[in-house]
């Protein structure tokens, strides 16, 4: 018989002909294959999970599905094309041969490198990502001696070649081939559509990412969701950090970046029970605070807060983007690398976020931010801080929605606050809650009927600054009849700074200073020193500090503004040197590991250098980086 017969029954136009049943039996072979080699990761692997509910492992085997898919459609592009392919016959013995053969050649390394993971995971703490790359040479040096020891593994990998090929779907019932060209070729298109679908993760705003996976409890079961060939084909491409070696080890690194890892494991002073509500405002520098500048700025309300909080004169962010404020501010990690650690090859790195830290102490934690879910991965990395909700766009109440939407990004913050403050109302005591603005980011909209009620300025932000500024007096003035409010501590900064009018701030430095205000409406914070040099990583060791709170998981980068005894300093990347700015000097650490001195704040070139100063910059660099690499975030207690 001709294998381009066509049953009688079937018409010219079907879609569902033989070779496209093989295709979704070949590639639902795959999905089982994955599952399987996911349930020999959790095997191995147990113990990194065991702190998880079997319903919560069974939710993380099923939301790793949408990984799985990802990863197979990516991986068999190539054979699903060749699988559809509209001109010639497609189910000839001959060609199916050549596409089984394709099938296990193109697998085959994405299986070895899942089975590799197996064991690899105990030493790197995530899935295998691009960092494979930068240890093909140890491994190749070391390969006897890798192949006697996990001998398992490899024969693991034959067993799953065998089987793959032994169960490899073949065409068994009648051939039934679709001989349309144009139809076939609509069917490739449509199919084509579907696997860009999957291969993103689905419609969402962002295509899937790694730290997608992190959204179940406990978060470690996001490595459980994953699969090895989906974080690999995500690394590929991204940058990987150079490893420094200044210090020999890491109690000399310890030493170096004055650094206590007990220091808040034994608070001496009962915990507080006070809510905490960080607000972080969008694109706020300090140059447009007029408490900062003699009285020349947009901020009446916050100008008049600061007298009655604390308003620090020479505080930093850590990053230039609104995607790398949220590590800084509730992980404590600085943004010291290219690729913002949301969207970097680290991603899936062990980090114990400030809201993790809360709930452990018996908080109920949350994030606000008006925009569109999933907007700058903000509400996956929440989860990975431990934050146990997220409100965006899709939370806002519906029949608020279109009356109160700028047009552009999410919700006006005047309306948007509003609704925080009431939320937050109806929230267990205490809590810790994130609010993140947004009407002052580009195109800088405001609701029309404050047209004009605001200085224009000299820059066109400073009119949505002067609007953002009154929305924030409107929660003040809301929050303050509600019964959390006096027993609650606010912390105001900025994620980054934006474009600039004052040549005062025009500079390296400049680039990063946002305003920090701390304010209580109840406690008296006085008695610290406004000039100290403050930054975003030192919020979460303030807030611990200030709550007494006991944990061992606060990074080195952080102090407490709060402890007198130690100098404040911020660290800074430019995507070039390093900077670490003092009260008295600032050092840069240039490409070449060179180190140069600056007066602070005016950045003039100063002959003389500061040993320590050098060597903490370095030892900060060298646990970064060698830290990142080797997912050793919190090397005291791993």
């Amino acid at each position: 018989m001709a294998t381009n017969f066509r049953h009688p029954s079937y018409t010219s136009t079907i879609m569902f002909d033989s070779a496209f049943k093989l295709l979704l039996r070949r590639l639902g072979l795959m999905l089982c294959l994955y599952m399987l080699l996911r349930l020999l990761f959790y095997i191995f692997n147990y113990s990194a999970f065991a702190d998880a509910s079997s319903g919560q492992t069974f939710l993380a085997f099923v939301y790793g599905l949408r990984f799985d898919l990802a990863a197979i459609t990516a991986v068999n592009a190539p054979f699903i094309l060749l699988s559809l392919f509209p001109i010639g016959n497609i189910l000839n013995p001959s060609y199916q041969r050549f596409l089984k053969v394709w099938f296990i050649v193109t697998n085959a390394p994405f299986i070895a490198l899942a089975l590799v993971d197996v064991e690899f995971f105990k030493f790197i703490g995530k899935r295998s990502s691009n960092e494979l790359a930068t240890i093909t040479g140890d491994i190749l040096d070391q390969l006897g001696q890798l192949a006697q020891y996990y001998w398992y593994l490899i024969l693991a990998f034959v067993v799953f070649l065998i089987l793959l090929s032994k169960i490899y779907p073949k065409q068994t019932a009648p051939v039934i081939v679709q001989k349309n060209i144009m139809v076939r070729s609509l069917r490739l298109l449509l199919v084509a559509a579907l696997a860009v679908m999957a291969i993103r993760g689905g419609i969402q705003l962002k295509p899937l990412r790694v730290n997608h996976a992190f959204v179940l409890e406990p978060a470690s079961l996001g490595h459980l969701s994953l699969n090895s060939p989906f974080t690999f084909i995500k690394g590929i491409g991204q940058p990987q950090l150079e490893q420094k070696h200044f210090f020999p080890d890491e109690q000399s690194l310890v030493t170096a970046m004055a650094f206590d890892p007990g220091k808040f494991s034994h608070p001496t002073e009962e915990q507080r029970q006070e809510n905490v509500v960080v607000i972080i405002l969008e694109s706020f520098s300090a140059e447009y605070v007029g408490a900062l500048n003699n009285g020349k700025g947009y901020t009446p309300f916050l100008d008049s807060l600061s007298t009655q909080g604390l308003l620090f004169h020479n505080a930093f962010a850590n990053g230039r983007k609104s995607i790398e404020a949220l590590p800084s501010v509730l992980a404590g990690l600085p943004s010291l690398m290219q690729e913002p650690y949301i969207t970097s090859a680290y991603q899936a790195n062990r980090l114990v976020g400030l809201g993790t830290v809360l709930q452990d102490a018996g908080y109920h934690t949350a994030f606000f931010h008006g925009a569109a879910n999933g907007t700058m991965g903000f509400n996956n990395f929440s989860k990975i801080a431990g934050v146990q909700e997220y409100y965006g766009l899709d939370e806002y109440p519906e029949e608020l929605r279109e009356k109160d939407f700028d047009g552009q990004w999410g919700i006006f913050d005047e309306p948007y606050l509003q609704y925080v403050s009431r939320t937050l109302t109806e929230y267990k005591k205490p809590f810790f809650a994130t609010l993140f603005t947004l009407s002052s980011h580009h195109p800088y909209t405001i609701p029309g009927k404050y047209k004009g009620r605001f200085p224009k300025g000299e820059l066109e932000i400073h009119e949505s600054i002067g609007y953002a500024d009154h929305a924030l007096r409107k929660f003040f003035k809301t929050a303050s009849k509600q019964p959390w409010y006096s027993n609650t501590l606010f912390i105001i900064t900025a994620d980054h700074t934006q474009k600039s009018a004052d040549p005062a701030y025009q500079n390296e430095l400049g680039h990063y200073r946002v305003p920090l205000i701390i304010f209580h409406p109840t406690q008296d914070l006085q008695n610290i020193n406004l000039k100290q040099v403050v930054q975003h990583a030192d919020l979460y060791p303030t807030i611990v500090d200030y709550l007494n709170i006991k944990t061992d998981k606060v990074l080195p980068f952080g102090r407490s503004v709060f402890d007198t005894g130690k100098t404040g300093n911020a660290i800074l990347y430019n995507n070039n040197s390093y900077f670490l700015v003092q009260q008295d000097q600032v050092v840069e650490l240039d490409q070449e590991d060179q180190a140069k001195v600056y007066s602070f704040p005016d950045l003039t070139p100063s002959p003389s250098l500061n040993p320590e100063a050098e060597q903490k910059l370095k030892a900060y660099v060298q646990y970064y980086r060698n830290a990142m690499v080797h997912n050793k975030l919190y090397f005291w207690n791993d």
